[in-house]
């Protein structure tokens, strides 16, 4: 859905100008040179003329003279300008910076079930160039500005010498500044449906790349390929749609201006031949319209693009700040000072399409105790996992109420909800960081000590001493080069370095073999008391020791008790429980197939030796 052009040029750069405050000395003084420089441009031009008519005139002291005024007049043109484009490549830097910052804040802010929809695409091509068309809105402005008063210099110099000359440059300059007006207005709405359809390719891009292992495990290259290439082409064709009409419409404007030098010409030829004008003024004349002509509208265009350019990025961007199309999460101001770790889920009802006809969650309503170990278990899509959600308030109830310590989790400050809390899911995102800095994103006071002490409680500490590096050893972008188990053990250690009050597991040690998920469960028991500990677990065996267990079905809670207790009174529990045996005498049975595989292996190398 295209967003509708929001606000007047004016009001776009009041909203951006905010993002310059770091800068606008540094600003001023940039305009300041340019306009020194746009002075000294005005001036050189005046002092070439008289120049050319002192050469028709054979005094060749007095241009030597004028020749040395502007030498200097021209170096000084040239120093003010590179001053004021140093300045401006600094106000762009940091300008940009406060955009990028501000941006990436926000959006960490919107809601989650939006970023889901959105797609990565859209977010990547407003942080990353929208920020940058904004930045350079300021100094591109300021700097064509500049140029033009230059050029209206020029002009005032054309009326000095003749008024009616300087008109009939106008009537050209016009007729062509109007062509450039009209194919601005055409580009405009060109490039905002470009935009969009570009965020669309980027967004599958970002998919291809994240996912690039499925699709070719999948076999699904050529199916992904051929979607890649429709929204190439989609975008690539609305590129060469907007740039073609722009060129068309260049083209009449540069043929109008060939016409006007032609009209010019013929003009100030006739005024000679009626002994109107000398030689020497229409070579002037000449020579001024050549400086203006072609470069000021030249100008003028670029100026309407800036502009036009600069209108759609701060569109795109101020909707994604404050534009309803891109939520943000809602947080109340009640303080939890010290959480005691208790959840409760009170007729809670949720449903991710917004017309509610499906519920995930249907009159959910559960008590965690504080300090309480609970095990949430059932069959895929029964709501497991967009419980974790609601108690994490990435997303809310659609109905009822989740509460944490008895305080409706809607009325807490987010640092209330956000630090009291770890979550350690199936595949969790591990930054293209090393080891170390993977961990210390938690705890930014991490001691080596520390560090150590948490990985080897996750066993993960073996693993990293035998990376290259260590602990200092770069992870590829999320994980690539680590085993599923090894980035779960990781994010374990990561939750345990982080020592919140409430610890949500889900499906934490499902990339994990027996031996190390024994461990791992051995850490968790480590690390439970005083904490509310909740397990979303695939393998029974991992909350068997559980205070509690909770069975979920169809969005609601079927059954709750003991492992035991739920064994015994509890069918469905017990057809969980069958296919959970079922699946880890296969997983044991292939364990053993591999282990008398690698030793006949290992027994053979060693007979070859």
């Amino acid at each position: 859905m295209m967003t509708k052009p929001r606000n007047t040029t004016i009001k776009n750069f009041i909203f951006s100008w905010k993002y310059t405050e770091s800068s606008r000395k540094l600003l001023a003084a940039s305009i300041v040179c340019q306009v020194f420089s746009a002075i000294m441009g005005i001036a050189a031009p005046a002092i070439s003329a008289q120049i050319i008519i002192d050469y028709t005139r054979n005094e060749g002291r007095r241009v030597m003279l004028i020749a040395v005024t502007l030498l200097v007049v021209q170096l000084l043109r040239n120093l003010f300008l590179v001053m004021s484009n140093q300045g401006y490549n600094r106000v762009y830097t940091k300008t940009m910076s406060s955009l990028e910052r501000d941006l990436v804040s926000n959006v960490l802010k919107i809601e989650s079930q939006c970023v889901d929809e959105k797609g990565s695409g859209l977010f990547i091509q407003r942080i990353t160039t929208d920020t940058g068309r904004i930045a350079s809105g300021f100094t591109s402005v300021a700097d064509m500005f500049t140029q033009i008063l230059n050029y209206f210099g020029v002009m005032c110099a054309m009326f000095f010498v003749n008024p009616s000359i300087a008109l009939l440059v106008i009537f050209i300059m016009g007729t062509q500044c109007a062509m450039e007006l009209w194919r601005t207005r055409r580009l405009y709405r060109d490039d905002r449906s470009f935009r969009s359809a570009n965020e669309l390719f980027s967004g599958l891009v970002s998919e291809m790349v994240r996912g690039a292992k499925d699709v070719k495990l999948l076999d699904s290259e050529e199916v992904f390929t051929e979607a890649l290439n429709e929204r190439i082409e989609e975008s690539n064709d609305k590129r060469l749609f907007m740039q073609t009409r722009s060129w068309r419409a260049k083209l009449v404007r540069w043929e109008l201006g060939e016409f006007g030098t032609y009209a010019l010409i013929v003009v100030l030829t006739w005024l000679i031949s009626k002994n109107m004008i000398l030689p020497s003024i229409a070579l002037v004349f000449f020579h001024y319209y050549a400086e203006l002509g072609p470069n000021a509208v030249k100008v003028i265009g670029s100026f309407m693009d800036s502009i036009a350019d600069f209108n759609i990025s701060n569109e795109r961007v101020y909707a994604l700040l404050n534009s309803p199309e891109f939520p943000k999460e809602q947080f109340g101001d009640t303080e939890l000072e010290s959480p005691r770790g208790e959840i409760t889920f009170d007729h809670v009802s949720f449903s991710y399409d917004t017309a509610g006809d499906r519920k995930v969650l249907d009159d959910l309503c559960f008590t965690i105790r504080s300090g309480e170990m609970v095990g949430l278990v059932g069959k895929s899509g029964c709501g497991k996992t967009t419980t974790f959600n609601l108690i994490s308030k990435l997303y809310e109830a659609t109905e009822g109420q989740v509460l944490l310590d008895g305080i409706d989790i809607r009325k807490l400050t987010r640092k209330s909800i956000r630090s009291s809390m770890t979550v350690v899911t199936q595949n969790p995102y591990i930054f293209r960081m090393s080891v170390k800095e993977n961990l210390r994103i938690v705890k930014e006071d991490m001691t080596d000590e520390e560090m150590i002490r948490v990985c080897k409680l996750a066993c993960i500490d073996e693993d990293i001493m035998g990376m290259p590096n260590g602990y200092d050893t770069l992870i590829g972008e999320g994980g690539v080069n680590l085993s599923g188990g090894q980035r779960q053990r990781l994010a374990i250690a990561r939750c345990m370095l982080r020592d919140s009050r409430i610890i949500l597991f889900d499906e934490a040690t499902s990339a994990l073999d027996n031996a190390t998920q024994a461990k791992i469960q051995q850490a968790i028991d480590n690390m439970r008391e005083g904490k509310t500990v909740m397990i979303i677990a695939h393998r029974l065996s991992t909350i068997a020791g559980a205070d509690r267990i909770l069975l979920m079905q169809d969005g609601k809670i079927a059954a709750e008790g003991t492992h035991p207790e739920l064994l015994t009174n509890c069918e469905a529990y017990r057809s969980l429980a069958a296919m959970d045996n079922s699946e880890e005498e296969t997983h044991e049975e292939t364990s053993s197939v591999n282990e008398d595989y690698g030793s006949a292996r290992r027994r053979g190398k060693r007979r070859d030796l």
